[in-house]
């Protein structure tokens, strides 16, 4: 965990006439890729391509842990431990001296990605996502599905919320796409 921004640098200067993309969780991004942002923004000059784009997912959550918890042991997420501080990654770029972008509505990120890749410098695009949308496997488990049920019975925070994104995603798979 918290490799995409060193795995990103190192593609980097092995590759640096290609763009280099990393897609990260803000839990992995809090816990030690910020801190490799510094080097992005002390280094960039040198690559030949200063296409280099971090994609953050900012869900205020460690989500991972969160729905492995529910899926897992059919727990209900324990906030205390699973909601972490709602961080501007986006701003922190501008703040070092790389481009930063937020996007907060689905419609604009298809432009942001545009944006992103037409930089003349590095980017971190920041996309706030939604924490209770289930991590879907392609095949759901009955144990899997069991202990999703036992972990809103046991009182989850967020019970209405992931009700209505998991009937969200399973109701995408079904019905005709919208234009």
């Amino acid at each position: 965990m918290g490799a995409a921004v060193p795995y990103a640098i190192a593609a980097k200067y092995a590759f640096p006439e290609r763009p280099v993309i990393a897609l990260v969780g803000d839990g992995a991004m809090q816990m030690n890729n910020m801190a490799e942002l510094i080097t992005v923004a002390k280094y960039w000059r040198d690559w030949a391509d200063h296409r280099w784009i971090v994609c953050v997912f900012n869900n205020e959550d460690l989500n991972q842990v969160t729905w492995e918890q529910r899926i897992i042991n059919g727990d209900p997420k324990f906030e205390a431990s699973q909601r972490i501080p709602n961080i501007s990654y986006s701003r922190f770029a501008e703040m070092i001296g790389l481009r930063g972008i937020f996007v907060d509505n689905p419609e604009l990120v298809g432009p942001a990605w545009d944006q992103a890749l037409a930089s003349d410098l590095p980017v971190v695009l920041e996309v706030k996502t939604d924490p209770e949308v289930m991590p879907l496997p392609p095949h759901v488990t009955f144990q899997q599905a069991r202990n999703f049920m036992m972990a809103l019975a046991k009182g989850d925070p967020e019970r209405t919320s992931m009700m209505r994104g998991a009937a969200r995603q399973v109701l995408e798979t079904v019905l005709p796409a919208r234009d």
